[in-house]
């Protein structure tokens, strides 16, 4: 038995080793508090790592320019994908609709850009106002998550970094965060339609913005728990506005949801921090009974 981990937004600047140990010093934390410590039982832990590639071929940018300019300018297919969940987004950290519509009403692009631009540039403008790092979060995750998911390039060169992570043939529980929540699911679901004999005794996904309409929509039918997966459990923080829905519903994938865990509390200055969900004896407990 192995352990994958693969990470979300973010991380641009660090490696696979990096990741390694970040997760593995606050899980270990964790299980010292919590019981025995299971993962020497593991074969080995590997990390996956596609943070720089992401970030460089992503489809919205907001890095020193202001919310509301990195949303001008995406491309306009980003803008169809990204409306629905920025709006939800913007009402989930405090906007209203009256603030949004105020805003849609004097918001001015460029002649010809369509109605989506016009909501995308709007809506950032009002959570630029509510809270721009949150703003900043929302249109990065949305933004990596067009990239990887409408991109076929994009969605190649990452697959080509985390691939071999995922072919070897002795069983591996996967652990995924953020954005690298859809990288696991969509690694999970190619291998299962190739019919490689691998298994995974648990996909556990943290923070994880797979809710989200246009994200799930993104993968063809059917959307359940991937044949080589045993066990699918989800957790969040209802805080944790990339995980705009906190539970992954039946509606939504079919009956592949074995646990959800939507009342984690990582605290209010990032509740979308891996740290939180490694932190909690629950996250802990699953590993284990997986390893076990």
């Amino acid at each position: 038995m192995r352990m994958i981990l693969i990470h979300g937004i973010n991380q641009e600047g660090k490696n696979a080793q990096k990741i390694h140990d970040e997760w593995l010093n606050v899980l270990r934390a964790t299980y010292a508090k919590h019981g025995p410590d299971p993962l020497g039982k593991l074969s080995r832990i590997d990390a996956a790592f596609y943070g720089d590639t992401l970030e460089q071929l992503s489809s919205a940018k907001v890095t020193s320019q202001t919310i509301a300019l990195g949303a001008e300018e995406a491309p306009d297919d980003f803008d169809e994908f990204a409306v629905d969940a920025l709006k939800e987004m913007a009402l989930r950290i405090g906007a209203t609709e009256a603030q949004i519509q105020d805003e849609v009403a004097t918001t001015v692009v460029a002649q010809g850009a369509g109605i989506h631009k016009k909501w995308v540039k709007a809506i950032a403008r009002v959570i630029e106002s509510v809270s721009p790092l949150r703003g900043t979060l929302a249109l990065r995750v949305l933004g990596q998550a067009h990239a990887y998911i409408r991109n076929q390039h994009v969605h190649d060169e990452v697959n080509k970094l985390v691939r071999p992570l995922f072919e070897d043939d002795e069983p591996a529980i996967v652990v995924s965060h953020s954005l690298g929540t859809i990288v696991a699911y969509s690694m999970l679901r190619e291998f299962a339609r190739n019919g490689r004999p691998r298994q995974s005794p648990l996909l556990m996904t943290l923070g994880s913005p797979l809710g989200i309409d246009s994200v799930r929509k993104g993968f063809p039918k059917p959307r359940t728990r991937p044949d080589n997966v045993q066990r699918w459990v989800n957790c969040a923080d209802p805080e944790d506005f990339v995980a705009l829905r906190a539970e992954l519903t039946q509606a939504n994938f079919g009956s592949g949801i074995d646990k959800n865990y939507p009342d984690f509390e990582n605290g209010h200055d990032n509740p979308h921090s891996i740290s939180g969900y490694l932190s909690d004896s629950r996250v802990a407990r699953e590993i284990a009974e997986a390893i076990e």
